[in-house]
Parts: structure tokens; C-alpha cells; sequence
């Protein structure tokens, strides 16, 4: 491995100006709920058509597909806080001219969905740099439960966004929900504004122009995926977490399983669908208290297993109460592997590596769910409409693949440093990728 010079260390802000942050990406996520069901209602308005609102509930998994990778090498090459503020200031963009739009009755389904593309693509890129400008804010002590609060939020934005969503449109169009949706960007772009250090990790105030950043990328591409490769832990936990995405894609059918198969009612499954995400917030206070006492690597493999565990339970009960619970506890264990994934990639990628290492793995889960949502439905219409074969077998394999996934990393944990070899002919600015580099003290 390359030793890179010591570097400036960052300015971390004070704990009123954290919680500040913390707050205001709260506020965002918020947005992000809101974007769940506001922009499918949009496209429903304006054509009627249930395909049409089908295509506009996708951007966000096409856009990850399209854009992640990228998205990462960019990171790291960029301003962290910079990216930041560029995504809040589109995605601002991209909600206001939809609720002008929308209340001048000029708007049209291709004109929602390329926009709704462009806000998709900005908040690819704004949460890589947002798992980055953490690792920069935070000490490692701190990073369980700094996740652990951000991924609360955004599960309880899940919950709340569409709410609130029904709740503005009822009272005062859809418009207004969209300008509501709109300032909850601008309320994280002061946020990020006023709290994040300007400088990046280097101490340098000055970001890399656009075109020198775009120069080399596919080469940041390679050394990415070396650097995965070299720690087998984080390759380990990302293979685990793609296959996971795979089998919990049959979660699709759970509506269908509880309406047509066991003959509930649209209020039982309502609230089943619910209770996961009541399990997703509760899995993140389960990530923060044994996430302090209990190895990373150990969780996040009792986590998988409790997740298959339940996933292969859901195809068996047939009680609403049974279901209720079952898929709390879905939820919550998803969650708690969730952020504890993502700290301990905080804690063990290089600093100038995140951001292509998050993104890959994040591209590599995203990427599955689709697979897994497909090969369930065949697979329940070739069992004459029954998914409870589907469940079981999906959960099963998944507790397989987390006992493999234990015996070929998690046991052990890491213990390797990731390979990263000097940039050829980047024209890298001091501290660019193509410089490796790890935080003094660090041992990745």
C-alpha cells in the first residue's frame, strides 16, 4: 500500500452546529417522502394513466443504476459540501418549476418524468457526499450513531412524507405540497451552508473545476473496485447485502399475499405494510445501543439471518397478528444491517476511496432488488398465484448465503489494507484520488 503525507485535519463544527445539520437533513429526507407519493399523484392528475404513475415511482432505482458510479468517483475527487449544496440547489429547482407548472396547467408526463429523472440524479449524488462529509464530521466513536439518527429520519420521512403529501393536497392542491417538497431543500442547502467546512480534506479552500474532476474517472472507476476487492470484509458485507436486496424483492408480493391469498382486508394490509416502517425506525435504536457494544461485523450477520429468518415466517403465518410482527421485525432488522453497513464501510474504506466504494455497493443492492421483484412473480404464477413457496424459499436462501457470508469474512472481520496505487496521468490536483490517502491514526 501507498503512504500519503499527512493531511489537514478537518474542522469538525460545534455540537449546536451538528445538530443544526442533522436537523436540516432531516428536513430533507422529509422531502424525500414527500417526492414518494407526490410525484406519482402529479403524473395521475395530469393523465389518468396507472401505467404512467407506475413509471414515475422508478426514478430513484434507474437513477442510482445510471448515475451511482460516477456519482462516486466525482465525490471523492469534488467538495463534498459543494456537491451538497449543487443537488439541494437542482432538486430545489426541479420541484418549484413542477408547481409552477402544475398551477398553470402546462405540464405533461414526459416533462414530470425527465424531471423527476434530474431530481433523482441529484439525490444519487448528494447522499454519496453526504456519506462522505459524515465521515469527515464525525469521530469513529460517533459514527453508529450519527447513521443511526439520519436513517431514523429517513424512515420516518417515508412514513410521514406521503401523509403530509394527502394532508396539503387535500387543503390546498398538489401545487402547494410540491413547493412544500420544493423549501425542504432549501432548508438543507442553509443548513449545509453555514455548517460545513468550505475547505476539503487537503485544507484547501478551491474545488477542482468540473472538467479537471471529470478527467481520469473511469481509472477512479478501477481503483474503486481494487479497493473492494483488497478488503474482503466490505466485499463480503456488500456481496451479502446485494443478495439480500435479491430475496427481499419478494416483499413486492406482500399486498398481494395478504389480499388475495389470505383474503384480508385493505385496512389489515394497510397496516401491515405499516408496521415495517415502524420496525425501520425501531431498527435504527437497535443499531445504536449494541451497535457500541457488539463487533459491526457480528450484528450485521445476526441481522441477515433474522432477516431471512422472518422473511421465510412470513410465507408460513397466516393472522394479522402474526404478520404485524413479523414484518416489524422485517423492518427493523433490514434497518439495523443497513447502518451498520454503511458505518462500517465509514470505518474501514479510505477517505479517498468512499465515495466510489459506497456507490458501487449501493448500485450493486439496488440493482438486484429488480431481479428478485421478477423472479418472484414468475415464480408465484407458476405456483398458480401462491407466494408463500416464494417467501419461504427466498428467506432460506438468504439465511444460507449470510451463514457463507460469516465463514468467508464477517468471523474474522478485516484486517487487510485496501490496494490503491498512484493515479497515472490524472493531471490530480494534491489530495485527488489519484493521490491515495488514509486519515493519521487510521488503520483502514
Amino acid at each position: 500500500m501507498t503512504h500519503a503525507t499527512a493531511q489537514a485535519a478537518p474542522v469538525r463544527p460545534s455540537p449546536l452546529a451538528f445538530r443544526v445539520f442533522l436537523g436540516g437533513q432531516s428536513v430533507s429526507l422529509i422531502g424525500d417522502g414527500l417526492a414518494i407519493l407526490a410525484i406519482p399523484l402529479l403524473v395521475l392528475e395530469v393523465s389518468g394513466s396507472p401505467y404512467a404513475a407506475v413509471m414515475a415511482a422508478i426514478p430513484r432505482t434507474v437513477g442510482y443504476l445510471l448515475v451511482g458510479l460516477p456519482a462516486g468517483a466525482l465525490v471523492d475527487r469534488l467538495n463534498p459540501r459543494n456537491v451538497m449544496l449543487a443537488m439541494d440547489v437542482i432538486r430545489f429547482g426541479v420541484f418549484l418549476v413542477l408547481a409552477v407548472l402544475s398551477a398553470s396547467s402546462h405540464l405533461s408526463v414526459p416533462v414530470i418524468l425527465a424531471l423527476a429523472f434530474v431530481a433523482a440524479g441529484a439525490g444519487v449524488f448528494f447522499e454519496t457526499a453526504l456519506t462522505v462529509a459524515v465521515r469527515d464530521l464525525v469521530e469513529e466513536d460517533r459514527l453508529v450513531r450519527t447513521n443511526s439518527l439520519l436513517e431514523a429520519a429517513n424512515q420516518s420521512a417515508q412514513i410521514v412524507g406521503p401523509g403530509l403529501v394527502g394532508v396539503l393536497s387535500a387543503l390546498w392542491g398538489l401545487q402547494v405540497a410540491l413547493l412544500v417538497n420544493a423549501c425542504t431543500f432549501a432548508v438543507s442547502f442553509v443548513t449545509v451552508l453555514r455548517v460545513l467546512d468550505g475547505r476539503d480534506r487537503t485544507g484547501r479552500a478551491a474545488t477542482p473545476p468540473l472538467r479537471t474532476a471529470l478527467r481520469g474517472v473511469g481509472g477512479d472507476l478501477v481503483q474503486g473496485f481494487r479497493c473492494l476487492r483488497s478488503l474482503r470484509v466490505v466485499l463480503v458485507v456488500t456481496c451479502l447485502q446485494a443478495s439480500a436486496n435479491l430475496f427481499l424483492a419478494v416483499g413486492y408480493l406482500l399486498v398481494f399475499y395478504l389480499r388475495d391469498t389470505l383474503h384480508l382486508g385493505a385496512s389489515a394490509a394497510s397496516a401491515v405494510v405499516a408496521a415495517g416502517g415502524v420496525g425501520g425506525v425501531l431498527g435504527t435504536a437497535v443499531a445504536l445501543r449494541l451497535g457500541r457494544r457488539m463487533r459491526h461485523e457480528t450484528l450485521i450477520a445476526f441481522s441477515a439471518a433474522c432477516l431471512g429468518t422472518t422473511l421465510a415466517c412470513l410465507g408460513v403465518a397466516t393472522s394479522l397478528v402474526p404478520l404485524l410482527l413479523l414484518n416489524l421485525l422485517l423492518g427493523g432488522s433490514t434497518v439495523t444491517a443497513v447502518v451498520l453497513i454503511r458505518t462500517l464501510r465509514q470505518r474501514l474504506v479510505p477517505r479517498a476511496l468512499l465515495g466510489r466504494v459506497t456507490a458501487t455497493a449501493r448500485v450493486a443492492a439496488l440493482a438486484a432488488s429488480p431481479i428478485g421483484a421478477l423472479a418472484g412473480g414468475a415464480l408465484t404464477t407458476l405456483n398458480h398465484g401462491n407466494p408463500r413457496p416464494v417467501f419461504m424459499a427466498a428467506g432460506a436462501l438468504s439465511v444460507l448465503t449470510t451463514i457463507a457470508a460469516w465463514f468467508f469474512g464477517l468471523r474474522t472481520g478485516s484486517q487487510e489494507s485496501p490496494e490503491v496505487e498512484p493515479a497515472q496521468d490524472q493531471g490530480a490536483l494534491p489530495g485527488a484520488p489519484g493521490t491515495p490517502t488514509t486519515e493519521a491514526g487510521r488503520t483502514p
